[in-house]
């Protein structure tokens, strides 16, 4: 009669040994498939954004959504216009057009925690993963003035100039894009803290220390976070695709060219 041979120790070790391996050498990979997955998902909301705005211009004799508008009387800031919010898509729980500031959490980042999981700051609150290119107003008087946005004659080669990209805020400019003192300090931390070390209106970096870019003709692309913010362009005034301006920060007499309806 034949007997079974039970594993010895040394054999269960060694069985256990490879499967440690193999977990090893599976897991990052299926970590960076998970990833690359959010960035997919990530940027495909941020294209929708774009193209809602090309249609946005289209059917408003060329001008772009305002990043805000009070020639209207009210203080209207691009999350809460509601024809773009149809144009994008956004609705609410109950299927109507929605014209409320947050966005649906269908079109959140799914790597942005702060939003998903509606973390209270301690003076804002901005359930949004996504901001406005606001570079081109920020050292004018910004919230003084009635309108800002741009119309498609105002932005030269709009295939090289951002306007949405990943934040936790509702608007974003070019020194917030400052990784050095902003995301690789605080990460994916509320509005407040970023406005205390002066990176007010930031990009964050949620996807392997890179963003997706939004740029004016509509389409989309991934950048690590050197190629978003660089220290020596900054400190010579080359913004790039930060600003329709050449140099940076604009004089008076260039910033009274910046367009009003």
């Amino acid at each position: 009669m034949r007997t079974r041979r039970a594993f010895t120790l040394i054999e269960l070790l060694v069985v256990v040994a490879v499967i440690a391996v193999l977990l090893g050498i599976l897991l990052p990979a299926l970590m960076r498939a998970k990833e690359l997955g959010k960035r997919m998902v990530c940027s495909n909301n941020v294209r929708i954004l774009g193209l809602a705005n090309t249609l946005y211009a289209d059917e408003q004799d060329g001008w772009y959504v305002p990043i805000m508008d009070r020639t209207q009387g009210t203080n209207l800031y691009w999350p809460a216009n509601r024809h773009f919010r149809k144009l994008v898509g956004y609705t609410s729980k109950q299927g109507e057009d929605s014209d409320a500031w947050d966005a649906p959490k269908q079109f959140l980042c799914p790597s942005d925690l702060v939003s998903i999981q509606q973390r209270p700051d301690s003076q804002y609150d901005s359930w949004l993963s996504y901001g406005y290119n606001l570079t081109d107003w920020y050292f004018s008087d910004w919230f003084g003035i009635g309108y800002a946005g741009h119309k498609s004659t105002t932005v030269p080669t709009p295939a090289s100039k951002l306007i949405f990209t990943e934040s936790n805020d509702w608007w974003l400019w070019w020194w917030g894009a400052n990784y050095v003192d902003g995301w690789d300090v605080l990460g994916q931390d509320g509005i407040t803290p970023y406005k205390e070390v002066g990176c007010d209106g930031p990009t964050l970096y949620r996807h392997n220390e890179g963003v997706n870019l939004a740029f004016y003709d509509g389409h989309v692309e991934y950048r690590k976070k050197q190629k978003v913010f660089n220290l020596l362009e900054w400190h010579n005034g080359r913004p790039g695709m930060w600003s329709t301006f050449t140099s940076y920060p604009p004089n008076a007499q260039q910033q009274s060219r910046l367009p009003r309806p």
